[in-house]
């Protein structure tokens, strides 16, 4: 069962063509009559009109369910010391708010959602569950479905299989591949090996295709990092530093890194703060930094009680606190935006929207078409499944999936010549809204200069082609060319 009041805003331009055009052979394959394909097609079905499924993943403690909380900006994925989320939890756009839980054996259970929270206990041993389904009117999700797993590498094994059950599917089934079409990784600092082979996992079971990348990472602990706010260096300068390096070590498998404070994030964006907190930390802003990160035997001001301080702490973090100080004197009002700002979410908020979400239509036909290809492969089950593979592969040579190509050339040249120019000209084909963007004209500009832009870019595309300074250029060209020419002809 799918989200039912979680519909995504109507997509316009290319992404409404590109799912129409998958939407139009799934119906294809119905008529085909093949009816073992049917579980397939009812999943495809559903998940093409969905707002974008983005799964949130990393090992125990990384702070996701901290970082799913900022970004839907309600204080609902619980957060603890210790692994807290034992269940894979879907957070949908819908009112009023409720929760539902999914069983293993297909059946369904509502249970009430107090406070708009997901409890501790739903009533259901976590070993039954499927998955829990959140509706909550959180603006965030119309446009994204996120989903809070367990972790990678749990102390309870169960939660980790779980994760990786709803991420990289189950193998022996042909109606089970990845619940989700990208994901954001959480790392707490340096890259695990096991890390990087969980998000190439992902990429090959049918979350990413023909080289598209669709995992953004996160440094959720951009506040941690460096020797902490005591030694006077700037952790997140340190974290957008390891950010960068992150991301020009696995371009294969990464599409972005940014850095940001989940904790900052999660107190800004919930409003856990208020005009007493602003008032305590701003008492704290005469002690000695050496003192305060001692406060406990060394005392505090007299104005300030030990449960507000041990608060700011649970709220701030360190770093918060001890840099926070200086922006408190004018109460709230003034914290609250140094908080927010500082913490980092923006650039999070930006990059799913630039790299994920207005991406959305390429990375859903990206996840549908591996699926129907996994689902069509010879020896899967009982059946050639010819005619199915004509149709498919009929839809794969489609002008209309060019896009596809785009992408995954863009994410190849990336990975293998970062500094080929023809890097940026994929960019702009791949993030512009219509085709006079995509050509780089202003809006309003006649059909006929749009095509003569377009047949003029083609053709230096084409003498690249024939004389690339590396071999990946060869490729990215072509790509090139034919994106140009079919916008010359759509103009025409």
């Amino acid at each position: 069962m799918t989200p039912s009041s979680g519909r995504a805003a109507v997509p316009v331009g290319r992404s409404a063509v590109l799912l129409d055009r998958v939407a139009r052979l799934a119906d294809d394959l119905r008529q085909a009559g093949d009816e073992t394909l049917e579980p397939v097609l009812d999943a495809v079905a559903a998940a093409l009109t969905e707002p974008l499924r983005v799964a949130v993943v990393g090992v125990v403690k990384a702070g996701k369910s901290t970082l799913v909380n900022a970004l839907i900006g309600r204080d609902v994925a619980p957060t603890a010391v210790g692994e807290c989320t034992s269940m894979v939890t879907w957070y949908c756009f819908g009112e009023p708010s409720s929760l539902t839980v999914h069983l293993r054996d297909g059946h369904t259970l509502s249970r009430p959602l107090p406070g708009d929270r997901v409890p501790a206990d739903v009533g259901v041993p976590a070993e039954q569950v499927a998955r829990l389904e959140v509706r909550i009117k959180a603006p965030a999700l119309r446009q994204m479905t996120l989903i809070d797993t367990p972790g990678l590498s749990t102390l309870t094994r169960a939660n980790d299989a779980a994760t990786r059950l709803a991420l990289l599917g189950d193998a022996s089934s042909r109606a089970s591949t990845s619940e989700a079409d990208a994901v954001l990784f959480a790392f707490r600092d340096a890259e695990r090996e096991s890390d990087i082979g969980f998000l190439r996992a992902f990429r090959d079971a049918g979350g990413g295709v023909g080289g598209v990348v669709n995992a953004l990472g996160v440094l959720t602990q951009a506040d941690l990092f460096g020797s902490g706010p005591w030694s006077g260096e700037d952790p997140f300068a340190l974290a957008a530093a390891e950010a960068r390096r992150l991301a020009e070590r696995h371009p294969g498998e990464l599409v972005d890194v940014v850095p940001v404070s989940g904790l900052l994030a999660q107190t800004a964006q919930t409003g856990a703060l208020n005009e007493a907190d602003a008032r305590a930390l701003a008492a704290l802003r005469d002690l000695d930094p050496a003192l305060l990160q001692v406060w406990e035997q060394a005392g505090l001001p007299g104005t300030v009680r030990p449960a507000e301080v041990r608060r700011l702490f649970d709220l701030l973090g360190p770093y918060g606190v001890t840099a926070g100080r200086n922006h408190a004197g004018d109460g709230l009002a003034a914290l609250w935006p140094w908080v927010a700002a500082t913490s980092g979410l923006s650039g999070v908020e930006a990059a799913i929207r630039d790299r994920l979400v207005q991406r959305s239509g390429v990375l859903k036909v990206a996840r549908t078409m591996a699926r129907l290809e996994a689902a069509t492969a010879p020896g899967r089950s009982a059946g050639d499944h010819g005619r199915a593979r004509e149709l498919i592969e009929a839809a794969r040579v489609d002008p209309v999936l060019h896009p596809l190509r785009e992408l995954a050339m863009l994410h190849q040249i990336s990975r293998e010549h970062p500094a080929s120019p023809l890097r940026s000209d994929l960019e702009r084909l791949v993030s512009a809204a219509d085709d006079r963007e995509r050509v780089g004209l202003a809006p309003g500009v006649a059909g006929t200069e749009l095509a003569a832009a377009a047949q003029r870019l083609a053709g230096q595309a084409r003498a690249r082609a024939a004389s690339p300074e590396h071999p990946v250029e060869a490729d990215a060209a072509r790509v090139l060319v034919r994106s140009y020419h079919l916008v010359a002809g759509r103009a025409r």
